[in-house]
């Protein structure tokens, strides 16, 4: 989990991670625990929620606990055939109380240890160590790698922690438990070090590369290493020292001044933000299409967000050979078609303009009570008033890693006082009215989707990366100028398979 931010971010993070965890969850798997038993994130909700008028601290206490009690015990009941197997191949020579004898086990075999581990009630310290494994062995097998490092930090602290409040345990099982948290720490400090210096090289050595050969291949993965050590250390993953970070921002400036260079998709705008997120992966990374039923029911459930989300597309303006506007396409679905990624023309997200950066803009309600979904529809209908607009239906999904456009601002001060080669070339190449420039920014400590205040009772959202979006496979298609209310209903996936049989018809 982040180690800085609201409690509402951190309870956004989790959710996003609970979400990931159920898609990916095996017969024989618990439910993440994380909630419930990691005293990291109880603090931050007791402290929340002691804020909260009419909350009953002592009730979400005993709910807790209640549910607390019943994962230790499936956690017991789940692994004791694991830890019998696992025990099978352990060394002959060193007891279950030294840390030795678990130095031959993965972190997911320490985690059926710790799970298997009875003593009729864990403590706070062992139960952080716990849940945090679990969540960094259940979660990493489909998040982004570079999540990881944050979660492995959370992990060796919360081993730390526990070592350092057990210092000379007296039971049997008091030495086992401290023996495998103490292997268990060893591996992650192992692997934090192993994932800096790896970070670190990458970034240096792709960078002698691109400075030998400017290729696109070799701009784009110097892009990405150049990236990932700025976001490593904006999060608080890997420290730098100043003159470190100031080598950093001059190397990445270097780098995005290559980027600048880069081609597009035919038909995404020429601005760095496509440049940028087109190096990053995230512009041609395909969202999720789902139907009716799977929308309302699976993925409305799972979505962190739990808003329809809006967006209109209007038919583009057909010019002359002197580049004379003379009128409109007859509908906007070559642009559906580029924004669901299977245009022939290219996979890329055209990133639209905007007051909260480029990206795919969609409106959605706002957390007013009064506030409803059909103020946000008619708001983003405005988008796409001629005959021949489109209508996306959406949902936020489990990728989406949600911030706000008030977080941003403190996000933005960060990064001109770090970075400050870094923010001024970001922010002077996307020129524009609006703070274009913005999702960019929220790139680098790992958002993909901010959310705005737009118009009463309604909120603007701007998403950078596909995969954060579940459309509807129905789309809306206005059949006259200026009302809504006509609309016809055409389906993503049946325009998808008319552009795929075309492209073989071409080919």
């Amino acid at each position: 989990m982040c180690n800085d931010g609201t409690f509402k971010q951190k309870e956004q993070r989790l959710r996003e991670y609970e979400m990931i965890s159920n898609r990916h969850m095996e017969k024989d798997d618990t439910q993440l625990a994380y909630r419930d038993m990691n005293s990291r994130f109880l603090n931050a909700e007791r402290k929340h929620l002691e804020k909260q008028e009419g909350v009953d601290l002592n009730k979400v206490r005993e709910a807790h606990e209640m549910r607390k009690l019943q994962i230790e015990a499936a956690w017991h009941a789940k692994t004791t055939n694991v830890v019998k197997g696992l025990k099978q191949r352990a060394p002959k020579k060193n007891s279950e109380k030294s840390a030795e004898y678990y130095a031959a086990y993965s972190l997911k075999d320490l985690e059926a240890f710790l799970k298997n581990s009875d003593r009729g009630g864990n403590s706070d310290e062992y139960n952080a160590v716990a849940t945090d494994l679990e969540l960094y062995n259940r979660v990493m097998d489909s998040a982004d790698a570079k999540e990881g490092m944050g979660l492995l930090k959370r992990l060796k602290e919360s081993c730390d922690e526990y070592l350092r409040t057990r210092k000379n345990p007296v039971s049997s099982k008091g030495k086992v438990r401290k023996a495998i948290i103490t292997q268990l720490s060893r591996k992650v400090e192992t692997e934090l070090a192993q994932q800096r210096d790896d970070y670190v090289k990458m970034q240096k050595n792709t960078l002698e590369t691109m400075r030998e050969e400017k290729s696109s291949e070799n701009v784009t993965e110097a892009f990405k290493a150049n990236y990932n050590l700025v976001y490593q250390n904006m999060t608080g993953n890997i420290d730098l020292s100043p003159e470190e970070m100031q080598t950093l921002d001059s190397n990445m400036e270097e780098v995005l001044q290559e980027l600048k260079k880069q081609e597009v998709d035919k038909n995404q705008s020429k601005s760095l933000s496509s440049k940028f997120f087109n190096a990053l992966g995230w512009a041609k990374n395909d969202p999720r299409i789902v139907n009716d039923n799977d929308f309302y029911g699976k993925e409305m459930k799972s979505s962190p967000h739990k808003k329809l989300c809006y967006h209109s597309i209007g038919p583009l303006d057909q010019y002359d050979e002197n580049g004379k506007v003379i009128g409109k396409a007859k509908d906007a679905i070559p642009q559906a078609k580029q924004l669901g990624g299977f245009a022939k023309e290219g996979k890329g997200i055209y990133y639209g303009i905007g007051r909260i950066g480029k990206g795919v803009y969609t409106a959605a309600r706002n957390d007013d009570p009064k506030a409803k979904d059909e103020e946000a529809k008619h708001n983003s209908w405005s988008y796409g008033t001629d005959k021949g607009s489109v209508m996306f239906t959406m949902l936020l999904n489990e990728h989406a890693r949600i911030t706000t456009e008030a977080d941003m601002n403190k996000v933005v001060e960060d990064l001109q006082k770090k970075y400050p080669k870094v923010y001024t070339f970001i922010r002077s190449n996307e020129v524009g009215r609006f703070r274009d420039y913005l999702t960019m920014l929220a790139s680098l400590v790992g958002y993909n989707t901010i959310i705005g205040e737009g118009v009463e009772h309604v909120d603007y959202i701007s998403t950078s990366d596909r995969k954060a979006l579940t459309m509807l496979d129905t789309l809306e298609m206005r059949t006259e100028d200026d009302d809504e209310l006509y609309t016809n209903e055409i389906s993503l996936t049946e325009l998808k398979e008319e552009e795929e049989k075309g492209v073989k018809k071409e080919s």
